[in-house]
C-alpha cells in the first residue's frame, strides 16, 4: 500500500495540481478543503504526512495543527503563502515538520515528503496515549504501562502483543500477523494461543474486560485496538 499523503487546502486550483503530482510520485493523495474536514480524515485514513494550509477554513491552519498533535506524531508541512520568520516559529512551535511557502518548486517539494517520511519510518513512535485523560499510557522502551496512573505489570508476551496493537491503533491486525510480529514466524500457525492472553490484556487494562474499550475483536480476522 503507498504511503497516503493527507493535503488540507481551501484552493481547489492546487489540489488539482497537488493530486496527480503526489500520485505520479507514488503516494496515495487525500484532499480535504476544511479543518474539520481534514480532521476526519486523519481519524479515518491514519496518513503518513499531512500537508496543511494555514488559512484553511474554519478552525484555521494553526488550531488544526494543535488538534493533530494531540494524537498523531505524522510528520506535518505547512503549505502557505505566509512566508516570514513569525508565522514559520509559529509553525513549528505548534508540533509542524516543516514550512513549505507559495509559490514552491515541485521537485523540492516531492524531495521533502520523501525526506520527511523517511526520518519518520526510521524513528517509530514509542509513547503511547489514549484517553480523553491519558488514562491509558504506554511506554514501549521502558516496558511501562500505567492505567488510570497506577502501573501494571504485564508478562513479556503480553507486552508483545500490546506493543503491536497500539502501533497499529485503529487498524484491525489479523491474528496471523498479530502473532508473528509479536512473537514470531514459528507461532504463525498457533491462533488458539492468542486468546488466553487477549483475555489476560483485558483484565489488565479494562474497565470492564467483557465490553473492551481498547482491544476490540474483529471476528474471524483478528485485532483492533481502539483509537481515540
Amino acid at each position: 500500500m503507498p504511503p497516503k499523503i493527507l493535503l488540507v487546502e481551501d484552493d481547489i486550483h492546487l489540489t488539482e495540481a497537488l493530486g496527480p503530482l503526489l500520485q505520479g510520485a507514488g503516494y496515495a493523495a487525500l484532499i480535504a478543503h476544511t479543518a474539520e474536514d481534514g480532521l476526519d480524515k486523519c481519524h479515518t485514513y491514519k496518513p503518513d504526512l499531512i500537508l496543511l494550509d494555514v488559512m484553511v477554513p474554519h478552525m484555521g491552519g494553526w488550531a488544526l495543527c494543535k488538534a493533530l498533535r494531540e494524537f498523531t506524531d505524522v510528520p506535518i508541512v505547512f503549505l502557505t503563502a505566509l512566508g516570514n520568520s513569525e508565522h514559520i516559529v509559529r509553525g513549528l512551535k505548534l508540533g509542524a515538520d516543516d514550512y513549505i511557502t507559495k509559490p514552491f518548486n515541485q521537485a523540492e517539494f516531492v524531495a521533502r515528503i520523501q525526506a520527511h517520511l523517511r526520518r519518520h519510518v526510521s524513528q517509530p513512535l514509542t509513547q503511547f496515549q489514549f484517553g480523553v485523560d491519558n488514562e491509558l499510557q504506554i511506554d514501549l522502551d521502558n516496558y511501562e504501562v500505567l492505567v488510570r496512573g497506577t502501573a501494571v505489570e504485564l508478562t513479556p508476551r503480553e507486552f508483545d502483543l500490546l506493543a503491536v496493537l497500539v502501533r497499529q491503533a485503529g487498524r484491525v491486525v489479523r491474528t496471523a500477523d498479530l502473532l508473528s510480529e509479536a512473537w514470531g514466524e514459528s507461532y504463525v500457525d498457533a491462533k488458539h494461543n492468542i486468546k488466553p492472553y487477549i483475555h489476560y490484556l483485558r483484565k489488565k487494562i479494562e474497565v470492564d474486560p467483557a465490553d473492551p474499550r481498547w482491544i476490540h475483536t474483529v471476528r474471524g480476522i483478528g485485532y483492533r485496538f481502539a483509537d481515540d
